[in-house]
């Protein structure tokens, strides 16, 4: 179905205005029983190319090696500001409603240019996104009237049952002006169940006045950006299927079942300002002030990751690669996820172990002409499967498997630095 320019000033954040971008198609490609994608944190991502999470596709993993890619992002709807008590409606459990308006989280539509998050949603962004082919993604996060969020150290923050993320994913007509003729494809929602978390993705009509639950996924046929070179993107934008999420979005518990997981509300990633109510403030900080999180340390004592792209920090460049994979990676590629288990690559933070992280080590399942013998080899970024299949834009190959169509530059060429400035090394 090819798709007629949007010109009108969408919200979100000063952003939303048309939708300029080709092609749009989709293939309903509903799976009877099936729900949709996941959700994550919502936010710009920044950088370029996000992630985000929780939506972000994530990969899936082939036992076996390398990561996956990462996110991108540019600017960003901003979700509005937060106001105490929330008004939205906290879906419940078991019916998801199939029309976004239905849950109350936000008023207004894009089509008006009013599309705002309610009173009591707070908006958040992450230090670094996971990228999702240079998706902008506005983020909001409703916690229930009365609970709140344990802090954690490193794990996602512990929400309460009622909680909901959301996430937008749009796109300008020109990632040169990220604020200029931007398109909202599609509003993914977390809600924390009493049973664990539930996903659903929501997908914009032409018209941009209503999304509906896309069951099963959806897939944008041969959509179309222009990138900060000025060169036209086409590629098929993915709405996954809450099966697809699920590749990645898990963790394995003790009886070996998968439980979806948010990716992106974790405290290093959360550990920055945004804009609230005219003022900067510290995402945490507010979040407490609201009486909606309970254990927050001094933020002096909170890790924070850096912005792996911000060539001007402190961070150092393994600091910087290291948040991109875990950002991007990691949600796979760790001890609780199958395709860690399988693979035995870890990417998380907090796996520093070089042989564990990929160095000198035979993937598990790669098959053939993926770039090399060895996930990494330190001094080689060329002949080095994690590299490779970040790199690539070939299907079966390419990680993440689903989540990215192409090639996420900035990360690709991040991880490539990363490589060559190890200290070289033979692997056998």
């Amino acid at each position: 179905m090819k798709r007629t320019p949007y010109m009108k000033h969408l919200g979100l954040a000063a952003v939303v205005l048309a939708a300029v971008v080709a092609a749009c198609s989709g293939d309903d490609e509903d799976e009877p029983g099936i729900d949709p994608p996941d959700a994550g944190d919502a936010s710009t991502d920044g950088g370029r190319s996000d992630a985000g999470d929780a939506g972000d596709g994530g990969d899936a993993g082939d036992a076996g090696d390398a990561g996956d890619a990462g996110d991108g992002g540019h600017s960003q709807p901003d979700g509005g500001e937060s106001t105490g008590n929330p008004d939205s409606g906290t879906p419940d459990a078991a019916t998801l409603p199939n029309a976004l308006s239905e849950l109350k989280l936000f008023t207004g539509s894009p089509a008006e240019g009013n599309f705002q998050p309610v009173a009591g949603s707070v908006p958040y962004e992450l230090t670094t996104p996971l990228f999702s082919d240079y998706a902008l993604k506005s983020r909001t996060l409703v916690i229930p009237a009365g609970k709140s969020a344990v802090y954690k150290e490193y794990d996602v923050l512990d929400l309460p049952v009622g909680t909901v993320i959301t996430k937008t994913f749009s796109y300008p007509a020109d990632l040169r002006e990220p604020t200029v003729n931007v398109r909202p494809l599609e509003t993914r929602v977390l809600v924390r169940r009493t049973e664990g978390w539930d996903a659903v993705s929501y997908v914009w009509n032409d018209t941009l006045t209503e999304a509906t639950k896309a069951s099963g996924g959806k897939v944008f046929k041969n959509f179309q950006v222009v990138n900060t070179q000025g060169e036209t993107l086409t590629f098929d934008y993915l709405v996954p299927s809450k099966n697809q999420c699920q590749k990645c979005h898990h963790v394995v518990d003790e009886n070996e079942n998968q439980h979806l997981l948010p990716i992106g509300v974790k405290a290093r990633y959360l550990n920055r300002e945004h804009t609230y109510d005219g003022q900067a403030k510290n995402q945490l900080q507010h979040l407490a002030d609201l009486g909606q999180l309970t254990d927050l340390p001094s933020l002096d004592k909170v890790p924070s990751a850096p912005d792996a792209f911000d060539t001007t920090s402190t961070a150092s460049l393994d600091d910087r690669a290291r948040t991109y994979l875990d950002i991007n990676c990691a949600h796979c590629h760790n001890a609780k996820a199958q395709p860690g288990i399988t693979s035995r690559l870890l990417l998380d933070i907090r796996t520093r172990d070089a042989f564990s992280n990929g160095v000198c080590k035979r993937p598990g399942s790669a098959g053939s002409e993926v770039g090399g013998e060895f996930d990494i080899v330190p001094g080689s970024h060329g002949t080095s499967i994690l590299w490779y299949r970040l790199h690539t834009e070939e299907s079966g190959k390419m990680m993440p498997e689903i989540g990215r169509a192409i090639r996420h530059e900035e990360g690709s060429q991040l991880i490539a630095d990363w490589i060559d400035a190890m200290t070289p090394q033979t692997c056998k």
